[in-house]
């Protein structure tokens, strides 16, 4: 089965958890096997927002994930990125794996917007998702399932 590893950060933006679990159940869907390293505030938001663990079986400490990431140990990096140490993570995690990966790049502020975009692309050969999204987490979905469409050839 393949394996994807979901980075989530700061759940400052209301977005993040559900789409954090919306992507965990895309990917499900499309046969792998998903499991999101998170700092603690972030892991509890979806241990309670998936409490029979339906969507996220499996969720790690980002500390220790990146303590004892290896090389290939996922076939898909997702990772969410709306502040610099996002940014930071996203581009450490993607160069220790080596994998493929997808950046969601979102915030409500353009110009940070742009930035966290332009330490993506000038870092890693990710996909990038971008939406300028906080509160609504519409526009990010619909751009992820593009993506995912792109990649995968499904809806």
């Amino acid at each position: 089965m393949k394996k994807a590893l979901i980075l989530l950060g700061c759940p400052e933006s209301p977005s993040q958890t559900p789409m954090a679990i919306y992507c965990g159940n895309k990917l499900k869907t499309l046969g792998f096997d998903v499991t999101i390293a998170a700092n603690p505030a972030a892991s509890k938001l979806v241990e309670i927002s998936d409490p029979e663990k339906h969507y996220i079986k499996t969720k790690i400490d980002i500390e220790e994930c990146l303590n004892n990431l290896k090389p290939k140990s996922y076939d898909l990096l997702l990772g969410f990125v709306h502040k610099d140490a996002a940014a930071s993570f996203f581009v450490t995690f993607y160069h220790i794996l080596q994998t493929e990966a997808i950046a969601l790049i979102f915030e409500k502020d353009a110009q940070l917007l742009d930035n966290y975009e332009n330490i993506i692309k000038e870092s890693t050969d990710a996909h990038i998702v971008l939406a300028r999204a906080f509160h609504n987490p519409n526009p990010l979905k619909i751009m992820f399932n593009k993506t995912i469409k792109e990649l995968y050839g499904v809806d």
